[in-house]
């Protein structure tokens, strides 16, 4: 058939054996039956019109000539194709793949496994190969990642235990897909048999028709070893709560009945626990519990004793991240009298679930009421204000004169210098003077000079300053115009307060459209204490007989959040407002990917799309990386991965912009360290292998026994089954026929005396 093909001008290339044909037209046998049904009939009537008289033996030769003509025509224009399939001839290839890991470092009398290797090719166990199969086999280390080696490199033994983790199932596909299945005559891999990550390689392999042979380190390693382990480390706690952290401690060819596990907080000691081994035993777990008695970000590190000629000591120590928050955004008021702006207030942080109020009220001189989350409580005559405040993150100042503040204005003063509370102070109907502040330490948080107060009883609106305003719960608003127009379509306040002046460092977030002298009255204006946020606000009533003048187009939403946002932002808490950092974990590897993702929330804590997202990551050598965010399937979500190169501490910031504009940052922490899972199980895995070889058709041996993979190495060339389409309208013999056929046809008529 070959032969055949070949006459008729057909390409067989590459197939040089042919094993079966199938024949296909693209309109389908029904449609070539009823083609000849319409064209035979036409061409015999055409024949009859003539009325011609001949005799019976030429009327049969034309027509036959005709109609042989007609059926082959109809076959061509019904678009046959031959699909043809045979064996095509590989060059075989032969892959050597050599385990680079960190566990090939592990020693037997001073020689490692990855020693015992560079033994073996020196011994000419390469060019053997070479020899039996005239191939040159091509060499690949694996570990975290599949690499070809080149010949020179083989020959000067270019090879170094360095791979963090092994994968035995995704380096066995690399290579037969870089190599191709059908011309592989077989792949032999130098391992321990140690796969750390991955699918399971048993099953992998067992679906592979490429025999994989195993060559293994011909003993186990026989240094000591111990290793510490935490069993999934918690991330975050909450103040005024514990967590409780578990681990576990390995030994390796060492006797002890209980092993010391040191706690670090910081780099300070902070408490040890013990793991006591049963006998016979190789494992042992301990736990311990971390109290949560401050907010902070924490790094614990845990160490075990080191003995001398481990295996090795990186996995003597392990630590952890944790991050104490408080489990809620707690506003603390405190004022002279009741108001529609602290009720406003109150049900503006209703709306967040997370924020929890508490006011305090003075009715009379020993005369308190307190609600909590406007929840009324009975009064009382002598009020805790040190319990709440503790608890605080953001403290509302509202008519309280200094006798109020007296009793705990160090713990406010030392707490806002701190950045742990944001102070938010609104007008009352008396000035800072008569309110007592004049000279007390509180008045030195104050953005304003108090040496001077006159109350403006003029009417006005809200002005922002800038349509590019820095502060996001400043922006109800997408739109900077129309966050603009919206301020200034607030309900109009009643009066305002002019001081002396700005305190120097002192900023104006939100000015008047009451005029001095000179310029606007500013109504809303923040310094810095130390660490903490200031807000003044000089005018008022801010929101005039509570919710009945708010506009109703657009709902209660940008109100509270403006007031929300404003808290979390006093509470140094800018990110819980708009950016948000999310880790799968807070601990990492060396050399490992680690997915970040960050979440981006408009001024109305919706999630927002079409955002630019970029994350800088700085390490403890003072190295940074800046990263590209790309958006992520789900609304408001932006994902980045990094490779970290180093062990230690890694700072991620996230920034995040707008149409040309910043929305926020947040902040993160991840501790890297070097993955010590190479060394988990420090034994030669040789039931394993065996068990991958005879599933794959390959066969096991020792260093020493190399010898007989050579001999299991089959060197007949390879063949792949292939097929391959063939248009048979593409014939030069079969247009010759066509053509033929009609000259026979008229040559026959025209010596018969026919027209």
């Amino acid at each position: 058939m070959h032969n055949l093909l070949r006459l008729f001008g057909y390409s067989l290339s590459p197939i040089r054996e042919v094993e079966s044909s199938t024949l296909a037209l693209a309109w389908g046998w029904a449609g070539l039956v009823l083609l000849l049904i319409a064209l035979i009939p036409l061409s015999w009537w055409v024949y009859r019109c003539e009325g011609k008289n001949i005799n019976d033996r030429m009327r049969r030769q034309l027509l036959a000539i005709r109609v042989v003509w007609v059926i082959l025509l109809a076959f061509l224009m019904c678009g046959p194709v031959l699909v043809v399939s045979g064996l095509v001839p590989q060059r075989n290839r032969l892959a050597i793949m050599v385990d680079t890991s960190r566990s090939m470092s592990i020693k037997h009398k001073d020689v490692s496994r990855l020693d015992q290797i560079k033994t073996l090719f020196d011994s000419g166990f390469v060019n053997k190969l070479e020899s039996k199969t005239s191939i040159y086999p091509e060499v690949f280390s694996f570990a975290d990642n599949v690499s070809p080696v080149s010949r020179q490199e083989v020959e000067q033994f270019n090879f170094s235990p360095d791979g963090n983790q092994t994968d035995i199932s995704n380096a066995a596909r690399n290579v037969i897909g870089n190599l191709g299945e059908g011309s592989l005559l077989g792949i032999i891999m130098i391992s321990d048999g140690v796969s750390t990550t991955g699918d399971n390689p048993a099953m992998t392999l067992a679906n592979m028709r490429t025999p994989v042979h195993f060559i293994a380190p011909g003993q186990e390693g026989e240094s000591a070893d111990m290793a510490l382990h935490l069993t999934r480390p918690p991330a975050q706690g909450y103040l005024n709560s514990s967590v409780r952290v578990r681990g576990e401690v390995s030994l390796h060819r060492i006797a002890t009945t209980s092993v010391n596990v040191t706690v670090k907080r910081n780099g300070e000691f902070f408490t040890s626990a013990a793991a006591d081994f049963a006998s016979g035993t190789e494992k042992a777990g301990f736990a311990f519990n971390i109290p949560c008695e401050e907010e902070g970000n924490f790094r614990f590190e845990l160490e075990i004793p080191s003995l001398a000629n481990e295996l090795t000591n990186e996995n003597n120590q392990t630590g952890f991240l944790l991050k104490v928050v408080r489990e809620r955004l707690n506003i603390m008021a405190l004022s002279g009298r009741l108001s529609w702006d602290m009720k406003f207030i109150g049900n503006a942080l209703l709306t967040d679930p997370n924020a929890r109020s508490v006011h305090w009220v003075k009715l009379a001189d020993n005369r308190w009421a307190c609600s909590r989350d406007l929840k009324p409580e009975a009064a009382v005559s002598n009020p805790n204000l040190a319990e709440d405040l503790k608890i605080a993150d953001v403290l509302i100042v509202y008519g309280a004169d200094y006798t109020m503040l007296k009793p705990v204005e160090e713990e406010i003063v030392r707490r806002v210098e701190a950045g742990t509370l944001g102070l938010l102070i609104m007008p009352s109907s008396k000035s800072f003077s008569e309110l007592g502040y004049q000279g007390t330490q509180f008045e030195k948080l104050l953005p304003v000079i108090t040496s001077s107060e006159t109350w403006r009883g003029t009417p006005g609106n809200l002005v922002l300053p800038s349509t590019e305003t820095p502060y996001n719960f400043l922006r109800l608003i997408d739109d900077p115009i129309e966050n603009v127009e919206f301020f200034a379509t607030l309900p109009k306040f009643e009066g305002i307060y002019e001081y002396a002046g700005l305190k120097s460092g002192s900023e104006v977030l939100i000015n008047s459209s009451v005029r001095s002298s000179s310029d606007m009255l500013p109504f809303m204006i923040r310094s810095r204490a130390g660490l903490g946020n200031v807000v003044l606000i000089s005018g008022g009533p801010l929101w005039p007989s509570g919710f009945r003048l708010v506009p109703t187009d657009r709902g209660f939403a940008p109100y509270s959040a403006l007031i929300v946002n404003m808290c979390k932002w006093l509470a140094n808490r800018r990110e819980d407002a708009q950016v948000s950092i999310e880790l799968a974990s807070s601990r990492g590897y060396v050399g490992q990917g680690n997915n970040v993702k960050v979440w981006v929330m408009n001024s109305k804590n919706e999630l927002l799309a079409n955002a630019q997202v970029s994350l800088t990551i700085s390490d403890e050598r003072g190295g940074k990386t800046t990263l590209p965010c790309i958006e992520t399937s789900d609304k408001g979500c932006y994902e980045t991965a990094f490779v970290p190169a180093f062990r230690g501490l890694h700072q991620l910031e996230a920034e995040a912009r707008y149409q040309g504009r910043e929305l926020g940052r947040a902040r993160s922490e991840i501790l890297i360290e070097m993955s010590t899972a190479e060394f988990d199980e420090p034994i030669v895995k040789s039931s394993l292998m065996m068990q991958l070889a005879s599933d794959t058709g390959g066969v096991f041996a020792t260093i020493d026994q190399a010898a007989k993979i050579i001999d299991a190495i089959d060197a007949e060339p390879g063949q792949k089954l292939e097929s391959k389409s063939i248009d048979l309208r593409d014939s030069w013999l079969l247009l010759i026929i066509l053509l033929l056929l009609p000259m026979v046809e008229w040559y026959l008529r025209r010596i018969r005396g026919l027209s």
